[in-house]
């Protein structure tokens, strides 16, 4: 045994239930399983290779991360979205974003503008080229790469639950080069060192994205 990791084999199997809860959450975010999916610990474990223990793990995480339920019928299943639901997170992330925009504006440094740049860029280039997953995933990188800019560890750690559910509700949207132009002012703001720009648009970019995400999710409203 190595006296540098006394205990190599839980080691491992953190790291294994880490690996699996950000696989089975892109998994929903991305819609292999739709809201209303039960999902059985014995079925993850088979689905991802992985015994009985991290699977129930995995599942309790994305529980307590708001991406799945309880239903008394059915036992845990992927959650079911409300108007209010959706309107309140979005509350949460137009809060937030406004603080890490203000933030990135005043500590961004030359790497964090290329990086944002070329999320922005490359959300187009996707888009224009039909690949529409593509051009959500380079859209939520942009919005991971605003709190990194902010070079804010609390803001960051707080964030990061949050993020993770609006890139599952905004992929209900079925433009995602609807936000583009948003993007590239906010980038712009931040490069001109434009706190106060840059919480403007945050703000704006949010409303107008909970907007589009509540027409999507329903649309008789």
């Amino acid at each position: 045994m190595s006296r540098t990791d006394p205990h190599p084999n839980a080691t491992e199997n953190v790291l294994l239930r880490g690996r699996l809860i950000d696989t089975l959450r892109n998994d929903v975010i991305i819609g292999r399983y739709p809201p209303g999916y039960r999902l059985v610990e014995r079925d993850v474990a088979d689905t991802y290779g992985v015994s009985r223990l991290p699977a129930r793990e995995a599942l309790q995480a994305l529980r307590a991360e708001g991406f799945l339920e309880v239903r008394n019928s059915r036992g845990l299943v992927v959650r079911t979205w409300t108007e209010t639901d959706v309107s309140e997170l979005f509350d949460i992330r137009q809060a937030l974003e406004a603080v890490a925009c203000r933030q990135a504006a005043e500590q961004r440094t030359d790497d964090d503008l290329t990086a944002l740049r070329e999320a922005a860029d490359d959300a187009d280039a996707a888009f224009s080229s039909g690949d529409t997953a593509g051009a959500h995933d380079a859209n939520a990188l942009f919005h991971q790469l605003l709190v990194t800019a902010a070079h804010n560890r609390t803001l960051s750690e707080v964030i990061a639950p949050v993020l993770y559910r609006v890139q599952w509700l905004v992929r209900q949207i079925p433009d995602p080069h609807s936000v583009s132009d948003d993007h590239h002012a906010l980038v712009d703001a931040i490069a001109a060192g434009d706190p106060r720009r840059a919480q403007h648009l945050a703000t704006t970019h949010a409303e107008r994205n909970r907007t589009k995400t509540l027409r999507a999710m329903f649309p008789t409203r």
